[in-house]
């Protein structure tokens, strides 16, 4: 008895069209079969046909009901994919954010051990050079290696997002991320 009743509950809610169809052709063919077997039986008065004409009021009335159910229908349905789109984006962008992230601590090792070489010998090469000119050079090129190194921290502090539950569904909200300590 309950999947019967699971099952009935299940085609009203797939293909309520076809449901409002079945009561308004129902209830026309009830109603017409009346007006024929009357009207064969010759107990038809002119009152009659004006109370067999109702049908066409009863139809129009579930005709608009069923119009008002798709209606919603198609609305439950637009609100539900809309949020599968919007979770759906916020995954791919996490994800994107994520690998960003990724790809940024990666090249920041990597120019790192370089970066590193360069001012070790600008440093040792400073000690060294003992003209004006050798001296700016190397300035210039620690002061463009401490900009690298900046920027590589700047870049691997960078804010992560992440989701985060609310009453109207997941938001994407920042969380902070605390640069390496070396």
């Amino acid at each position: 008895m309950t999947k019967a009743l699971s099952a009935i509950k299940e085609f009203i809610l797939r293909y309520p069209a076809i449901l409002a169809s079945y009561f308004i052709y129902g209830y026309y063919f009830i109603t017409t079969m009346d007006f024929y077997i009357r009207f064969k039986n010759r107990h038809f008065g002119a009152t009659d046909a004006l109370r067999h004409f109702d049908t066409l009021f009863w139809m129009w009335l579930l005709a608009y009901a069923m119009v008002k159910v798709i209606e919603l229908r198609e609305r439950l349905h637009a609100k539900e994919r809309e949020m599968l789109e919007k979770s759906h984006d916020i995954a791919l962008k996490e994800t994107q954010i994520r690998t960003l992230h990724e790809v940024i601590l990666t090249l920041k090792h990597e120019i790192n051990n370089p970066l590193a070489i360069i001012l070790g010998y600008t440093r040792l090469l400073r000690k060294s050079a003992s003209d004006k000119e050798s001296q700016k050079r190397l300035d210039e090129i620690e002061n463009a290696s401490q900009r690298i190194n900046h920027a590589l921290k700047e870049f691997s502090a960078a804010q992560v997002y992440e989701t985060v539950d609310s009453p109207v569904g997941p938001l994407v909200g920042l969380h902070p991320h605390t640069p390496e300590k070396k």
